[in-house]
């Protein structure tokens, strides 16, 4: 063997040594901080899980997986884990597993639904799934202080076609058949009723003379039809609060279809009382406004002669009345 090819034959066999010795110490620090980097298993979404879906079927689109235990592991944790996984399944679960941690995946899923919409990868949490009890809002919560809420029941027709919305804002209208003179026999103020019914009035056990004039009061009945129709708004700028199962705090979506049913409003307690002794004696319906600011108009009684006309025919066939409080 010559000297060069010594050379090289040694030279191989030290490059040979120092390779080893350099995939030694590799191999020793990869195992040292395999050692130090602990994973645990966990619970992932392995598809998309949409809000309300049954852990009973959403537990197919479950799989389990690893994650970096520091980040799975804190206190007050509510992510799901099983324990230590890989080289460190077998040391010390209280310092390489997850014993603080939740771990029972079918107590999570059974009797819940998904409390929201879940990602597909997204780590499963005690929270993940709820008790549809625990979901469910009471509109009581959504009440501002103050006020109240209050139903009425409508169809299309006298709710501006249905398309009324919680959140949207309605003046109340109310539609009766009044009759005056029942209302003047029912005033309390018993001065005030004798003045508007008893002035002129022939005494109790008189007669009449046949050519006498009626009185002011005969006068006045005659004039006064025994009813008339009315309208009036009598709530302006009031903010329905739920049409059915529509409400303001979890909406529907429900496009522009148009709906009916009971549309609760929310106001004062006097309003409250008003639209309660409107629902009982009156007909009501509800005027759509725009969306923005509002601007309050005096509202006055619409009645037969607004739309028709009839007033001069009534005169014209009753006599214009006067009344002369002093006779």
């Amino acid at each position: 063997m010559g000297r060069r090819t010594l050379v090289l034959v040694i030279a191989i066999a030290l490059a040979t040594i120092s390779g080893y010795a350099v995939w030694q110490y590799l191999s020793s620090v990869e195992d040292e901080i395999k050692g130090q980097i602990l994973e645990v298993e966990v619970f992932r979404a392995s598809e998309p899980i949409a809000a309300g879906l049954p852990g009973e079927e959403a537990r197919i689109l479950i799989e389990t997986s690893t994650a970096l235990r520091n980040q799975i592991v804190f206190e007050g944790s509510t992510i799901l884990c099983t324990g230590a996984v890989g080289a460190n399944a077998g040391g010390d679960p209280s310092l390489v597993g997850c014993v603080q941690n939740p771990s029972d995946l079918n107590v999570v899923l059974e009797g819940r639904v998904a409390a929201g919409p879940i990602a597909v990868g997204q780590l499963i949490t005690i929270g993940s799934f709820a008790d549809t009890r625990d979901l469910q809002q009471r509109l009581a919560d959504a009440i501002t202080p103050g006020k109240v809420a209050i139903s009425i029941s409508v169809d299309a027709s006298t709710a501006s076609g249905g398309f009324i919305r919680p959140g949207d804002n309605v003046n109340i209208l109310a539609s009766a058949s009044l009759s005056p003179l029942d209302f003047l026999e029912i005033i309390s103020n018993d001065e005030l009723r004798d003045l508007l019914i008893g002035v002129g009035a022939i005494p109790d056990g008189e007669v009449p003379e046949d050519d006498a004039e009626p009185g002011a009061p005969e006068n006045l009945r005659a004039a006064i039809p025994a009813s008339f129709d009315i309208v009036q708004t009598i709530l302006q700028n009031v903010q329905v609060l739920a049409v059915g199962a529509d409400t303001r705090p979890a909406p529907l979506d429900t496009g522009l279809d148009p709906i009916s049913g009971i549309v609760v409003f929310e106001v004062t307690p006097l309003e409250a009382e008003l639209i309660e002794y409107a629902r009982q004696y009156t007909s009501i319906a509800l005027s759509l406004l725009p969306t923005g600011d509002y601007v309050p108009y005096d509202s006055q009684p619409v009645v037969v002669d607004d739309i028709f006309g009839l007033l001069d025919l009534i005169e014209a066939e009753l006599g214009l009345v006067e009344i002369d409080i002093e006779n």
